[in-house]
């Protein structure tokens, strides 16, 4: 579907669909903050929340233009 796309359409699919991957990154980080022990998973966990959540929040004002 996404390759039928042209342009804004294409921007803005594309968009919506990184942000719902980066959202499953965060669900899936938190789950492992709930239930991990290691310190290095832990760190590594904490480090892609900060950064996804970053990137969903550039992604987002790309989106209201």
């Amino acid at each position: 579907a996404l390759a039928a796309k042209q342009a804004d359409e294409f921007d803005r699919a594309w968009l919506e669909m990184m942000i719902a991957h980066h959202e499953g990154a965060i669900a899936q980080s938190q789950t492992v903050k709930a239930n991990g022990s290691r310190l290095d998973v832990l760190t590594l966990a904490d480090q892609i929340i900060t950064s996804q959540q970053s990137e969903i929040t550039e992604m987002q004002a790309l989106l209201a233009g």
